[in-house]
């Protein structure tokens, strides 16, 4: 069987693509984890309605700039005398009430950008300065991980889209892991004999094709046999059937089947709610609900939860006034979800004044910069990448 550098896969893992992250994957250690702290990113990609999420129903704009989208009252989950979390959030609702869930206000950045390319870029480097930044915040922090303990695999990206600017390090490499079938080496007829063999033959020309290919081979083969090994680990939690929980599901068992990465990132698609915004925002929040309920089961099921912090965010929110289709168009700032982690629940930041609005829209209160540095010095223990004073998380 003749295998090309094109030809020789691990299923969801290109040799080729793992080919930078060669030298932390070749010496990487199966060991088990050592308790270390974990941050789970999860992006809502599309511009989340954040005052449908986290509803200031005390405030009469509310109810009239959003004749047909304003929530009830009544039906709403009480965090505080002047907001509620969206009715389909109960759990997170009940993650509040334990102090397990902060709400951070009003979050953003000066001079907010409505397109959905540009803001994820600005959320993705952690910089709304620059045109088009090369390195990701979390990617970053990969670095720093990799660099005090070379051979980890310090981030990942479990879903099928193409990998997040996010993830982008200077040195560490985040691979893209699609579900748990594709984690498995690719058994096909006659391709573990000839696996076998290209992995043993000797390596008489380090600059050649075969040679690339077979370190290719021997990095990757290694880094998935690691991530089936802490799979196998780990017994599967009790997740509902939607594509955010099968993530997230994944997530916990890496986490707590010993692996050694603590940066992840997943998305949940669809928040971009020009027309007929009620049944779709609702169906979202209902599955960001049940996913996150069934993660911090599994987790505490499994002892984890303690080390494992969960930010929820989404490039911009949505417009305070809504559109003639009964929806919202691309707005400014949001509320952040801390679950876990270092914060005392609550809601924290800037509460959104309808009355005092900039172009329709609620001003930032507080810098997402703020908040990563908080993240990254204060939950992950890594040194910063912004100079903006770090968001107090602990009170």
């Amino acid at each position: 069987m003749n295998l090309t550098r094109r030809s020789f896969l691990v299923e969801g893992l290109r040799v080729t693509a793992l080919a930078p992250a060669l030298a932390s994957v070749r010496g990487a250690r199966a060991v088990e984890g050592d308790g270390e702290r974990v941050l789970v990113v999860v992006q809502l990609t599309g511009g989340n309605d954040g005052l449908n999420t986290v509803v200031p129903h005390r405030q009469d704009a509310y109810a009239r700039l959003r004749p047909t989208l304003a929530l009830q009252r009544s039906a709403l989950h009480a965090l505080d005398d002047e907001h509620g979390l969206h009715p389909a959030l109960g759990a997170l609702a009940g993650s509040f009430a334990e102090g397990r869930l902060t709400v951070v206000q009003g979050v953003g950045y000066p001079q907010p950008d409505r397109s959905h390319f540009r803001s994820l870029e600005i959320w993705h480097t952690g910089d709304p300065l620059a045109p088009g930044g090369a390195l990701g915040w979390l990617g970053r922090m990969a670095d720093q991980i990799l660099a005090d303990r070379p051979g980890a695999m310090p981030a990942l990206h479990v879903g099928d889209e193409d990998l997040p600017l996010a993830l982008i390090g200077r040195d560490a490499f985040a691979p893209s892991v699609a579900d748990l079938a594709r984690l498995q080496l690719a058994e096909l007829p006659g391709l573990a004999a000839a696996r076998d063999e290209v992995l043993r033959a000797p390596h008489a020309d380090a600059a050649s094709d075969l040679a690339f290919l077979r370190a290719a081979a021997a990095g990757a083969c290694a880094a998935a046999r690691r991530l089936e090994h802490a799979v196998e680990r780990a017994r599967p939690g009790d997740y509902p059937d939607m594509e955010l929980a099968r993530k997230l599901r994944l997530v916990a068992q890496l986490v707590a089947g010993g692996f050694d990465t603590r940066v992840f990132l997943v998305a949940l698609g669809g928040f971009d709610t020009h027309a007929r915004q009620a049944p779709l925002h609702a169906a979202l929040m209902a599955e960001l609900d049940a996913s996150l309920a069934a993660f911090e089961r599994d987790l505490a099921a499994r002892r984890q939860a303690k080390r494992v912090l969960t930010l929820v965010f989404s490039e911009f929110g949505r417009r305070t006034a809504e559109n003639g289709s009964r929806g919202t168009d691309h707005g400014a700032a949001a509320p952040v979800l801390l679950l876990g982690g270092p914060g005392c629940g609550g809601v924290r930041g800037t509460a959104p004044d309808l009355e005092r609005l900039v172009d329709g829209d609620v001003p930032h209160g507080v810098d997402f910069r703020s908040l990563y540095a908080a993240i990254e010095r204060d939950w992950m223990g890594l040194a910063a990448s912004s100079a903006l004073p770090a968001f107090d998380l602990a009170h």
